[in-house]
């Protein structure tokens, strides 16, 4: 009987932290107060609600409006990825690693960021 509830456990350890691999896990971004007002042009379509969902050694980003990008892993529990929105490039780094989670996108001509944490 005590192998059995053993075995019952660790089963529903692995279920969940398998179920915990698919989670979106949702990040609201905010603009930087250091950003320049060349920066603001992106703060509308950053500041809203963003969602990250592991996949093993990758993760999706889904930005809202519909616009999704596959993070690389780069980092046990850290994905990167490189993208264009409204024509600048934007470099994404999404931290699981850690708590709480982070997201961060940065522009690195300007000094452009944009953060946000899990709670």
């Amino acid at each position: 009987m005590k192998s059995v509830v053993i075995t019952a456990l660790l089963f529903g350890m692995t279920g969940s932290a398998v179920y915990a691999q698919d989670a979106p896990i949702e990040f609201r971004m905010a603009a930087s107060d250091a950003n320049l007002a060349g920066c603001r042009s992106l703060d509308a379509q950053l500041s809203r609600v963003h969602s990250v969902t592991l996949q093993g050694d990758k993760a999706l980003l889904k930005l809202a409006g519909g616009i999704s990008d596959t993070l690389k892993q780069t980092s046990p529990g850290v994905y990167t990825s490189v993208f264009t929105l409204s024509g600048v490039r934007l470099d994404v780094v999404a931290d699981a690693s850690r708590s709480p989670r982070t997201l961060v996108v940065t522009e690195k001509n300007r000094g452009c960021r944009w953060d946000a944490t899990t709670k």
